[in-house]
């Protein structure tokens, strides 16, 4: 893993790539859910409640994991 360049900087470099790939996308993913919440309010709702509604349903929300337990 100490090599210079070699498979372990092309492996380093795909990590890197990956991450740059998904940054990106998590940001278009921003932007989409605050265009949500601004057609959410055009239309009269508030969007203060609309966070709060969805910051409960996350906490109630099952997760995988304690769904798979035995």
């Amino acid at each position: 893993m100490v090599q210079a360049g070699g498979i372990a900087g092309e492996q380093l470099r795909g990590y890197i790539e990956r991450i740059e790939r998904l940054e990106e996308e998590k940001k278009g993913i921003a932007e989409d859910i605050k265009e949500i919440y601004a057609g959410a309010k055009a239309v009269g709702f508030d969007v203060k409640i609309l966070r709060k509604v969805i910051a409960v349903r996350k906490m109630t929300k099952p997760t995988g994991k304690s769904k798979m337990r035995f």
